[in-house]
């Protein structure tokens, strides 16, 4: 597996995680106090009050037991910033000053150009042409765009002209990296003369969640019929995966767990000028399942500020499924018809472009009353109507107990008894039953995990390999996953106990094996009593040998009515060695034969 032309080795990936440190990961989002070996502080994933994020820096594990969220560096990396993995890895690989190794030309065919590197190069001369246009920065100046903004941003100028951009670097970069990069082009007519693709435009760089440069947004400053162009849709750059300025406002966004949704570049910069540190944008197009999930990883709440006008309402109408499917909550300002959040905000000043998203209603309770106007009750067919409006609005949102104080806001108002709505929703008949309040998760829940967790945690002496039950005593598939890995270094290191990083490099940075494992080394109740590991594989072993010799009696009942012999003999051989080992260890623990 490669990013660009790395490649994604086993090695390399066990060479980040002994290098990276998850302490210094941590404290860029959340500030951690020591506690023993180990580091608690409030969980940046997701807003709470009462610190229950625990960090252990030797065994390069974190766990937060409010949100349930665990597992290594890595991962971390990966929940806070946006990255897949294979970009985490490089990321990661470049912070802590590991050497990345390059795909060979012979294996893979040739290199693949180094694209983020053009992509840095041509935002440097974007924004070095900006500062020499006196004309182009008026014109932010008269948007009332600060000039920390326009550097924070990185906001540049692409000169008018057919070959500037292309002259400056076609020096340094072959032309077809410019080309790979949509930042040159070429026509039919003239095939042998590449030219800049974006000229007179004010130039917005679009980076991902993880600030990586991925491509440009163009907003002309002349006559041009397209006002706005962005980079060509290619795997690196695809805009239905990406929120313009999420970068930047990520940080902001999980702190106040809320972000703010708009249309354009120029409604990001001017909501950030008022204050706004949670703006973020669609980029025009509709909002897609991927933006709505990229939006959920860090905030709870969505405020839309599209447009106010006929086109802004609709998008918002679009966009409000996608964003309660995802389990968000959803508001709506009242931006007055013809006006935008930054049009507004020059308009009106700073202040009333706060006041308008402080004043956003809820965009449930809003499309209610939209749908269920007071008219509608007096007539039955429009009653009809709202209602099945009002079932396909509901439907999306996941939580069933939302869903159904809304349905009764909404019965209310068409006049009709909530069952009725809460049916047609896809509710059963009655309210949704209130949930039983799941067990805290500071609590081994099992023998399977305590097993685990003890096995794992260094506190206790463990049996040699041999003596520990077959990967099949553990039900659970994520716990099975990680005992059978665990067993397997064990047996190769000749009875040394593996590290805990050995068994996290094995069963891989994702998942819930991760999770699980995370929360079992990090909790309080790590601790033995003495000889509670022994009774504990005995009691998994038992439990397994009662298990196997129920399957043994069905499996020799059908060797026998096939005629099998020797399959009969080798399973009446396991029977009797199990039935031995059992009932002699029953004896001896307690008599119990």
């Amino acid at each position: 597996m490669t990013l660009h032309n790395i490649q994604l080795t086993p090695q390399l990936v066990q060479a980040v995680r002994d290098a990276v440190d998850i302490v210094d990961i941590t404290s860029e989002y959340t500030k951690l106090t020591k506690a023993g070996r180990r580091y608690k502080g409030l969980c940046p994933l997701h807003k709470e009050k009462t610190p229950s994020f625990s960090v252990d820096p030797d065994q390069g594990l974190f766990y937060c037991f409010g949100c349930g969220q665990g597992g290594d560096a890595i991962k971390l990396h990966q929940s806070l910033s946006g990255d897949d993995f294979p970009a985490a890895i490089e990321v990661l690989a470049r912070r802590y000053g590991i050497a990345l190794p390059k795909v060979s030309e012979s294996r893979r065919g040739p290199v693949e150009p180094d694209l983020e590197r053009v992509l840095e190069e041509a935002a440097g001369f974007f924004q070095d042409q900006l500062k020499k246009s006196a004309r182009v920065l008026d014109y932010l100046a008269r948007r009332k765009i600060p000039e920390e903004l326009i550097e924070r941003f990185g906001v540049g100028y692409a000169p008018d002209g057919w070959r500037n951009l292309v002259g400056a670097l076609g020096t340094r970069f072959p032309l077809r990296e410019l080309e790979a990069a949509g930042l040159a082009a070429r026509s039919d007519k003239r095939p042998d003369e590449p030219y800049d693709r974006f000229r007179h435009r004010l130039m917005f760089p679009i980076r991902n969640a993880a600030g990586r440069l991925v491509g440009f947004g163009g907003r002309t400053l002349g006559d041009d019929q397209a006002k706005y162009i962005n980079t060509s849709e290619t795997a690196r750059f695809q805009k239905g995966y990406l929120l313009y300025g999420l970068d930047v406002a990520k940080r902001a966004i999980r702190d106040q767990r809320r972000a703010f949704l708009v249309e354009g570049y120029f409604d990001v910069l001017g909501a950030a000028a008022a204050g706004l540190e949670t703006s973020v944008a669609s980029m025009g197009t509709a909002l897609t399942p991927e933006q709505a999930r990229l939006l959920k990883r860090f905030a709870d709440e969505v405020v839309v500020g599209y447009d106010g006008d006929e086109a802004g309402e609709k998008a918002f109408r679009r966009s409000l499924p996608t964003l309660l499917s995802e389990g968000l909550t959803v508001r709506r300002p009242p931006i007055p018809p013809g006006e935008d959040p930054d049009s507004w905000r020059r308009k009106e000043g700073d202040e009333a472009l706060l006041e308008l998203v402080d004043g956003a209603e809820d965009a449930v309770m809003l499309e209610i009353r939209r749908l269920v106007p007071d008219r509608v009750r007096a007539e039955p067919s429009l009653q009809a109507q709202a209602a099945r409006q009002v079932a396909e609005l509901l439907k999306p949102i996941p939580d069933g107990i939302l869903r159904y104080s809304y349905a009764r806001v909404a019965a209310d108002r068409l006049g009709v008894p909530v069952d009725l709505l809460w049916r047609r929703v896809g509710g059963e008949r009655g309210a949704p039953a209130v949930e039983e309040p799941a067990k805290p998760r500071s609590e081994v829940r099992s023998l399977e995990e305590r097993v685990v967790q003890l096995l794992l945690a260094g506190t206790v002496e463990i049996p040699p390999p041999a003596e520990l039950p077959a990967e099949d005593a553990f039900l659970d598939a994520e716990l099975r996953n990680i005992f059978a890995t665990f067993l397997a270094l064990y047996k190769a290191a000749d009875g040394s106990r593996p590290e805990v990083k050995e068994v996290l490099a094995q069963v891989g940075s994702e998942g819930k094996a991760v999770d699980q494992l995370a929360r079992l080394l990090l909790e309080d109740s790590v601790a033995a009593a003495k000889g509670e590991l022994q009774k504990s594989l005995a009691s998994l072993k038992r439990r397994w040998q009662q298990q196997r010799l129920r399957e043994l009696s069905t499996e020799i009942s059908r060797a026998q009515s096939l005629g099998d012999t020797q399959r009969l003999e080798r399973l009446l051989h396991e029977k009797n060695a199990i039935s031995r080992d059992l009932h002699g260890r029953q004896t001896d623990s307690g008599g119990r034969a």
